[in-house]
């Protein structure tokens, strides 16, 4: 029934400035043979963004009547003798024709087909479906250099070096005495003050903008923002190229050249072997959003293929550390200092950010409900939007009663206002690679007398490992933990699911250790 309701429509889409799209006929064919035509309303044009005055590209819906379960699927093609196409199928059945009576000469027809028996429900997480379904690729690209020099041809023109933009290049490097240092404050300028706004009108989910116009309304989409970044570049003499990539799920590129997994572009800056990405905007030079990371890309301005480096625990960490008092009455105080870096520190840049145009109460509020806590505090952070400043997040809290005291007691190690990677970690399956370490101090009242500290715990099992330690003296509990992943691959395979699962009984386990004591 799901997936009648997914397909009972058909939506194609198209560039209305470059395209025409013309629907000859469509109908429901019934299982005796019959079929129901679709009526001309039930075909209908609309927009594919809210905003049309920003998009040329439009979809055609077909709303199919009585739809019913379908396992067959038929493609036909023909073309002219002067079209050069390239044709490629995995796991299809199919492909050129023979030549019909009143063919013209060289005239081309192909038809595949592909059976289904079974339908298989999604998993969370999965890669797109180009990595590992059945597909038919047809393109007129000879290779990959091909389609970056098609790319190339119409994108470096637009990122041309105007005065306005020398000028401004010139003033934002002054003083910079290194490659490195000049390229980061001409991308932190972009990443900040070049608002991403998808503009797709006729070429321009193809072509970039102009550099100038750009500069001069200080918004544009990922090709744009490229544009803005390699003119500024090469006015200070830093050669740059357009990095074309798929920002979702796709982690390989197809056999043949075609553009559909191409869904974003990047910056790539060869004297520093590094890529960048300036729609993310809460994410400082040297690191890359995680939808950037361990992906194929293709370099338009030398037409050769490269790859996005993966995340590691050793760019992508977070180190927080808490202080927390357990009062007479039950309840915690308590501080905490937060330092992230990588893939941690973008998502948390971004988060505070929004967090700006709320109240700060409901902020608390939703924080301390992560883990069944309540109280109050105050969450206090950087500019997120400065990336320059290393980033760091500090709290203060009260809890509410977390234990019934006096008398004999016990409580796991409450988390606050911290940012709880570890035990969050738990929601995700099997995790990426970074590295995750929390210090915690725990101090209780002189009339509190500790019985039991939970035991130790050390894991360890192909990429993850997971350590914990806990130590009492002078009526303070210290805590230490750190979990760390290091995957070979972006893309994981039933046996990272298994050491997942070993890993999840230690941490749930481990998370839920109480201390015990008794308060006279």
């Amino acid at each position: 029934e799901q997936a009648v309701q997914t397909h009972s429509e058909l939506r194609q889409y198209y560039n209305a400035a470059l395209e025409n799209l013309e629907v000859l006929e469509a109908y429901t064919l019934q299982p005796d043979g019959s079929r129901i035509n679709v009526p001309p309303d039930r075909i209908r044009t609309q927009e594919t963004v809210e905003d049309a005055m920003y998009s040329d590209d439009k979809v055609r819906v077909i709303i199919y009547p009585q739809h019913r379960r379908y396992g067959n699927f038929t493609l036909e093609l023909s073309h002219d003798a002067g079209i050069d196409l390239r044709v490629a199928t995995d796991r299809v059945a199919g492909g050129l024709l023979a030549a019909e009576p009143g063919d013209a000469p060289g005239f081309k027809r192909y038809r595949f087909q592909y059976q289904q028996a079974q339908a298989l429900p999604p998993e969370r997480g999965q890669v797109d479906l180009i990595d590992f379904t059945p597909h038919v690729l047809i393109s007129s690209f000879a290779s990959y250099a091909d389609l970056a020099r098609a790319y190339q041809d119409r994108a470096k023109p637009m990122a041309r070096v105007t005065p306005e933009i020398a000028a401004l290049a010139k003033s934002l490097v002054a003083g910079a005495t290194d490659d490195a240092t000049r390229v980061r404050r001409l991308y932190n300028w972009v990443a900040r003050n070049i608002r991403y706004v998808a503009v797709y009108a006729g070429a321009g989910g193809f072509v970039p903008h102009d550099s100038q116009s750009i500069l001069d309304n200080r918004y544009g989409d990922c090709k744009d923002h490229v544009v803005m970044l390699e003119a500024l570049l090469a006015a200070v003499g830093i050669d740059s190229s357009p990095a074309l990539i798929n920002a979702n799920g796709s982690f390989k590129l197809p056999s043949l050249p075609v553009p559909d997994p191409f869904d974003h572009v990047i910056t790539y800056v060869p004297a520093l072997n590094m890529f960048l990405d300036s729609t993310s905007s809460f994410t400082p030079m040297g690191s890359l959003p995680d939808g950037d990371q361990d992906k194929p890309v293709l370099l338009t301005a030398t037409g050769t293929l490269s790859r996005t480096p993966a995340s590691s625990a050793e760019q992508d960490q977070t180190d927080t550390q808490v202080w927390l008092q357990l009062q007479s009455d039950g309840r915690v105080s308590g501080r905490s200092v937060m330092r992230m870096r990588g893939s941690p520190e973008s998502d948390s840049r971004y988060s505070h950010f929004g967090y700006r145009s709320q109240e700060p109460v409901d902020v608390v509020n939703r924080f301390l409900a992560r883990f069944a806590e309540s109280g109050t505090g105050r969450i206090e952070s950087g500019d997120p939007t400065d990336l320059d400043s290393p980033w760091q997040v500090t709290a203060s809290f009260v809890l509410d009663p977390l234990v019934n005291v006096p008398g004999p007691a016990a409580m796991t190690i409450p988390i606050g206002l911290a940012s709880g990677n570890i035990r969050s970690r738990m929601a995700i399956k099997p995790p990426p690679n970074m590295q995750h370490s929390e210090q915690i101090e725990l101090a209780f009242t002189p009339e509190m007398q500790v019985t039991r500290i939970p035991p130790d715990v050390s894991f360890s099992r192909g990429p993850l490992s997971y350590q914990s330690s806990y130590r009492f003296k002078d009526q303070v509990l210290q805590v230490k933990r750190t979990y760390t992943v290091r995957r070979t691959a972006s893309v994981c395979n039933e046996k990272d699911d298994q050491d997942w699962l070993a890993l999840s009984e230690w941490l749930q386990r481990d998370l839920r250790a109480q201390v015990f004591f008794e308060a006279r």
